[in-house]
């Protein structure tokens, strides 16, 4: 028998993709809850969300910080983070609950994939499935039980990069497995950007955090939603 998940969504005008991906985690199996938490959107966000019978919360904006909110409100026993443009597989319900029930792991994700992907874009896609922190990122659906998201005290209150910094935690603490099946989610970000310069900038960050800058400072550089 699943448990009981709650799927944890932060929003930050997501009207065009958010019915999509609701739509997808309502199809899952298993006892649910959907809970979106809006940063302040300015766009119907909010109104879609409600009208798919959705808990809606508000909070400061910053996926951490909403993830938070998101997670204090939430009841079920297993927590899936999931940004408002990612699509979930199919029976992910299934392999969240088969992943969790190995012996000591403490926390798993999806490898990713893009909808209409580019040559570029399907080779980082391979990369994705690479099972170490800094090929995972919070658009893969971090998963993991609500226990030990509590016992961990949540994500810290970055401006971004709060899922590589949880996640470094998380992989201390215990073993983290990637699935083989992806979500689908949003190019946006490096169609508004130009796909080789947006990797070269994720790159570029990813090792200035690495080396001791702190997400404050390099907040200026990246666009989170």
């Amino acid at each position: 028998m699943l448990g009981f998940i709650s799927y944890i969504i932060p929003t930050l005008n997501e009207a065009e993709n958010l019915l999509a991906t609701l739509g997808r985690v309502a199809d899952q199996n298993g006892e649910k809850e959907i809970i979106v938490v809006d940063g302040g959107s300015s766009d119907n966000t909010i109104e879609i969300a409600n009208r798919q019978g959705c808990i809606v919360l508000q909070s400061l904006p910053g996926r951490g910080v909403q993830m938070n909110c998101g997670a204090k409100a939430a009841i079920g026993d297993t927590l899936l983070f999931l940004h408002g443009d990612t699509l979930l597989p199919e029976h992910a319900s299934e392999e969240v609950e088969s992943i969790l029930g190995k012996p000591n792991v403490i926390a798993g994700s999806f490898r990713l994939d893009f909808k209409n992907p580019s040559r570029l874009l399907r080779l980082y896609s391979k990369c994705s499935s690479i099972n170490a922190a800094y090929f995972t990122y919070g658009d893969q659906g971090l998963f993991l039980k609500r226990k030990k998201f509590e016992d961990m005290e949540g994500f810290k209150a970055y401006p971004f990069l709060e899922d590589i910094e949880f996640q470094l935690r998380l992989r201390r603490a215990g073993r983290f497995i990637k699935s083989c099946h992806p979500v689908q989610t949003s190019a946006r970000r490096f169609e508004r950007n130009g796909i080789i310069k947006q990797q070269l900038l994720n790159l570029a960050i990813v090792a200035a955090y690495r080396i001791g800058f702190s997400p404050h400072q390099l907040k200026r550089f990246y666009s989170t939603f």
